[in-house]
């Protein structure tokens, strides 16, 4: 009720009733007097009643159209409700894909299985597994009590049920005590509360670690059980459905002024110019020379209301509704159809592709008429849900194509899945080398060959004996299915069990096969090798040093994975490791330099470390490679190898010397964030143990490795395909000084630990054994510790997620159309910038911007690394951004970087962008529970699917589901595999089509100036009307709407991805030129009108 009387009492509305009101009044005086002629009085009977229809016809439209715009979001949560009651999911999905930042999954435990679930499905009261470095969906609450870690001797029932990854007892979830203050719990209980976005880490349980967490966490295998204690997508569909509007359009805001000019004041004065002409013609003709005063009432009522009734937007609300609904089934019928052809992306026949002004390519795709017609239709007639049919977007509340077409700044706020391939590539391997040194050897993607990648060195095989047992371990490290699959080519994901127990990065989960099938090997040479055993290492107590140079962003737990082989031939065991870089060094004594064995020494350390932490801090993830040969005895064997059951192994913490009296100062905080009182103080203090094994390196069973097979021996067949002629082979510079790293910094990185551990290592004393004495049989676990401990070091690789395929041209192109790329990195600024660097963002002076606030102790580092970007007085936090713009100057809204970026300073940027006029598009993970807040703010906002998902009723899984509900404010949703492109086609569509409509409404306007200039000049003239009233609204209604709409078929104009977009901000400045422009368009067809007229 309240927008109906705000309906009608606005100026439209309200001119309507009294023009209706005035030919009311003429009828009734007419058939009083009986004059004038009945027919007219007949005439003006109809025009009334038109009049009066069309009030009703605008009033329902518009409270129809505030209905629809204010349920859109709404009848999607009721379709998604709908489709979750009726489609029955499917039990479970295994991802495709790395575990990414994202794709928010959590591993759910229902009717005694584990598994892989959206983190918006979970509720309240369900039970999840995490592991060190998870973070927490919601509020949870872990079930261990305080009691049970001060008595970890206690039996665990569900002891058993840790080991499969996949099925879990409810009666065994519950085996522990609960903290729970309302389960009766005495209040001196400890509670291991995890709030929302808050990592998992050993500190949760109080530093330094004591005994008994150590023991349950080697029992539990590193998965610990938690309660979920609020339901996700509670706060999912609050923030969805969050009532405040998206700011309206530029077009919407035109309109609005131009109803003020036109609609407002030259109705006003065609009315009373029309009132005035009437009245001297009343005067002067009617009352002094005919004296026919009787029809005074027509000429100074009926005829002013004929002048000035073409003013009134009558029949616009109608023709809006009828242009929008054609423009965005337009809109969403050739994005669905972009999204399923498989043709390619070219650039038109006559354009030049290395034109740097050359427009973004084009699909060439057949729209069919039918569908567009059939959604028009269904756009056109909605009033019941609209949520049942997601395809059709979010056509009102996010204006879709005045927003599209209207785009000024494009802003991701995701990496991988979205912008960059979920699957880190490739970049680099570094190897030792004879004279000792290290060889880094670069590689390439390539899908046309047949195993996708090459190196870009001409002289690899100059280092192929290096190059062959990382090679081996690639192969064989791995379950992908090398032996029994066909040759894949691309990236795929390497599934083993340590994923289920430590959270590594996605280079850990990347299968590298094909880097090994490239060195060379054939499924011939890794026949021999029969797997034993898997290991899973990690080291939940080592301090992550500030590899970032200021506090991590992400923490990170060090793991490897140790492989158990035996090889037939020669009957012989071996182990093969590949994992964290800190936790695979600090298990090996010596290096591989493709000739001998050569002690790890402090140089060959120094090397590893500038290696490791140049990339990092270059947005790298590393993988490094070991190897060991096992000798055992067939008679004293310590148990039978169980291929199907994999040991758990927590590497034991190391005493520093000198850290022993400053534990305090060297822990992790609360937080988890490490404390940086002393470059030289970032250990920790030894604990108690916790059952498995802590005996330095002399206590390790010596093995003599001069009789056992090296799998660097092993034949291969050298392959692959030579790179250009001029590259060489990089070797690594010997400080990472080089590349602008202090040295001081690197000192207190994982060099200095590796250093420490050595030194501890060299005062130990060595005892021989007496090999006449019978040595007493160790256990499993003993052994197992055993075999990861003096590995061989091989080398590292160094992975990377990559932009794309085309996104980098994309964001080129982008410029070209006015249209600015914004990326909203997690990451610290070095890191921020190298990737920004990949995707071809500038990076230089006054570049990238940090959001974090400096007081903040989850934030990425302590300020701007370069000298100038401080002197540029760059705002840091995003809390001073707003004061930095009104203070000193609009840096940030130029900039296309910002680092160190959260999900709520992300939303509150493009929050800023807005209040600057800038139209906002913002794409993002539609399976990233962080991103729905970023969505429902933005203008226009487009779901990426970061992983393939199924579109049929069959192939439909929690997945698809997650990412309808985080998609729930999105005006677009777009598969995996569509290009970006897509969108760049349908910005061009859209700016056709809302230039169509600019132009229509400009025609419109002038149609109906016409028409009262027509009936002003007949008045003057002393002539009668030339048109009457039902005449006129036949132009208004129909003749001149399908003048109109015939615009929306005009062809494209070379230049419309090339023309810069308007902000949303101050529309029409300059009122007087466009006045002065529209006259000078239109005065020449007016005039003619008027002239054939007369």
């Amino acid at each position: 009720m309240d927008h109906f009387i705000k309906y009608i009492t606005s100026f439209a509305p309200l001119a309507t009733i009294v023009a209706t009101l005035c030919l009311l009044v003429f009828c009734i005086y007419g058939s009083l007097k009986s004059s004038p002629h009945q027919s007219r009085l007949t005439g003006t009977i109809v025009e009334v009643a038109i009049l009066a229809t069309i009030f009703v016809w605008n009033a329902y439209i518009n409270r129809r159209d505030l209905q629809l715009r204010g349920r859109e979001v709404k009848d999607r949560v009721k379709g998604v409700i709908a489709e979750l009651e009726t489609i029955r999911l499917q039990p479970g999905q295994e991802l495709k894909i790395p575990s990414i930042p994202s794709v928010s999954t959590v591993r759910v435990i229902r009717s005694g299985i584990v598994r892989t679930m959206p983190s918006n499905l979970i509720v309240k009261g369900d039970m999840i597994e995490m592991v060190y470095g998870d973070v927490a969906p919601c509020k949870v609450l872990c079930t261990l009590s305080q009691h049970r870690i001060e008595n970890p001797d206690l039996p665990f029932n569900s002891q058993g049920s840790h080991h499969n990854p996949h099925h879990h007892s409810n009666q065994d979830l519950r085996h522990q005590d609960y903290s729970y203050g309302s389960h009766g719990t005495s209040p001196h209980v400890r509670e291991f509360f995890l709030k929302r976005k808050e990592t998992f880490q050993p500190s949760l349980f109080g530093l330094p670690p004591s005994e008994g967490v150590q023991k349950i966490n080697n029992e539990l295998q590193g998965r610990f059980t938690f309660e979920v204690l609020e339901t996700p997508i509670e706060r999912i569909l609050h923030t969805a459905l969050d009532p405040a509007p998206r700011p309206k359009s530029l077009i919407q805001k035109q309109l609005l002024v131009i109803n003020k000019i036109i609609f407002f004041k030259i109705f006003l004065a065609v009315a009373a110019l029309a009132f005035i002409i009437n009245l001297l013609r009343y005067i002067l003709k009617e009352v002094l020379q005919l004296d026919h005063a009787s029809n005074g009432v027509e000429q100074l009522l009926a005829l002013p209301v004929y002048a000035a009734l073409p003013l009134l937007p009558l029949s616009l609300p109608t023709l809006l509704q009828i242009s929008k609904a054609y423009t965005n089934a337009a809109i969403l019928v050739l994005f669905n159809t972009l999204q399923i052809s498989k043709t390619e992306y070219e650039d038109e026949k006559d354009v030049d592709e290395f034109d740097v002004e050359a427009p973004p390519p084009t699909k060439n795709v057949t729209i069919e008429s039918k569908e567009v017609w059939k959604r028009f239709w269904r756009l056109l007639t909605r009033w019941g849900n609209s949520g049942q049919d997601f395809d059709d977007g979010l056509t009102r509340s996010t204006n879709l194509v005045e927003s599209l077409g209207g785009i000024t700044v494009i802003c991701s706020i995701d990496k991988e899945g979205t912008i960059a391939t979920a699957f880190p590539a490739v970049e680099q391997l570094s190897m030792a080398t004879e004279d000792h040194d290290t060889v880094v050897l670069d590689t390439l993607e390539d899908a046309y060959l047949p195993n996708g990648l090459r190196f870009e060195d001409k002289d690899w095989e100059n280092y192929i004996q290096s190059l062959k047992p990382i090679g081996l371990n690639q192969l064989l490290n791995t379950n992908c299915g090398t032996l029994s699959a066909p040759r894949r080519k691309e990236p795929h994901r390497k599934c083993n069990t340590l994923h289920y127990h430590c959270r590594t990065r996605a280079a850990q989960q990347t299968c590298l096969c094909r880097l090994g099938k490239e060195i060379g090997f054939t499924k011939e040479a890794i026949y021999p090798f029969t797997l034993q055993k898997e290991i899973m290492c990690y080291h939940p107590y080592l301090p992550m040093p500030p590899m970032t140079f200021g506090k991590l962003a992400t923490y990170e737990i060090p793991t490897m994975l140790s492989t158990i082989y035996h090889e037939r031939n020669s009957d012989s065991y071996m182990v093969l490791t590949d994992g964290h870089v800190e936790c695979v060094v600090e298990c090996c004594t010596d290096y591989w330099d493709g000739s001998g064995l050569q002690e790890l020494d402090e140089t060959m350390l120094k090397k590893i470390s500038d290696f490791y932490q140049t990339a990092v801090v270059n947005d790298f993830q590393c993988v490094a490679y070991a190897y060991r040969p096992i000798a055992i005895d067939k008679e004293l064997k310590v148990a039978e190898f169980d291929p199907e059951v994999s040991e758990f192994v927590t590497l034991p913490m190391r005493v520093m010397p000198d850290t022993e009296d400053k534990q305090s100062d060297k822990l992790p905080s609360e937080n988890g964030v490490p404390s940086n009182h002393d470059e030289h103080e970032e250990e920790i203090e030894e604990s108690k143990d916790t059952g498995s094994s802590s005996r330095g390196p002399s206590e390790i069973k010596r093995i003599d490795i001069s009789s056992l097979p090296d799998p660097i021996n092993i034949v291969i067949e050298v392959g692959g395909v030579d790179g250009p002629d001029d590259d060489d082979v990089q070797h690594y510079p010997s400080s990472v000084e080089e590349s602008g790293i202090s040295g001081s910094r690197v000192e207190s990185g994982p060099l200095q630990r590796w250093r420490k551990l050595r030194e501890m290592d060299m005062e130990l004393p060595y005892e021989e054994e007496d090999e006449t004495e019978p040595q007493p049989p160790i256990s499993a676990q003993e052994f197992y510790e055993d075999a990861v401990q003096g590995q061989i070091f091989l080398g590292m690789a160094t992975l990377a997620h990559q932009p794309k395929t085309n996104v980098c041209d994309f964001i080129e192109d982008l410029g070209l159309a006015g249209i600015r790329f914004v990326y909203f990195s997690p990451s610290s600024e070095r890191e921020s910038k190298a990737f920004a660097d990949r995707l071809g963002l500038e990076t230089d002076w006054n570049s990238c911007i940090l959001l974090s606030s400096a007081s903040d102790p989850f934030g990425a580092s302590t300020g701007y690394l370069e000298s100038y970007d401080i002197k540029a007085q760059l705002p840091r936090g995003i809390e001073n951004i707003r004061p930095h713009l009104e203070s000193v100057d609009d840096i940030p809204l130029h900039v296309s970087l910002f680092a160190e970026c959260g999900a709520e300073a992300a939303t509150e940027m493009i929050k800023i962008f807005q209040d600057y006029g800038e139209v906002v598009c913002c794409i993002g993970s539609s399976l990233n529970i962080n991103n729905i807040a970023a969505f429902a703010k933005a203008d226009i906002s487009v779901g990426m699917e970061p992983i393939r998902m199924g579109s049929s009723p069959e192939s439909r899984s929690a997945f698809s589901l997650g990412a309808k509900i985080n998609s729930l404010p999105c005006g677009l949703t777009m598969h995996s595999e569509t290009s970006l492109y897509a969108l760049t086609q349908v910005v061009r569509e859209a700016r056709r089509l809302l230039n169509s409509q600019r132009q229509g409404v400009v025609f419109m306007i002038a149609s109906f100036m016409s028409i009262s200039l027509l009936l002003l000049v007949s008045y003057c003239f002393l002539l009668p009307p030339a048109m009457t009233g039902y005449q006129i609204l036949w132009l208004m209604w129909i003749i001149v709407p399908l003048l109109i709409l015939s615009f929306f078929f005009s062809p494209h104009e070379p230049d419309t991805m090339t023309m810069m977009p308007s902000k949303n901000i101050s529309p029409l400045r300059d009122v007087p030129r466009f006045i002065l422009y529209f006259m000078a368009r239109f005065i020449l067809p007016i005039g003619m009108c008027v002239f054939v007229f007369l």
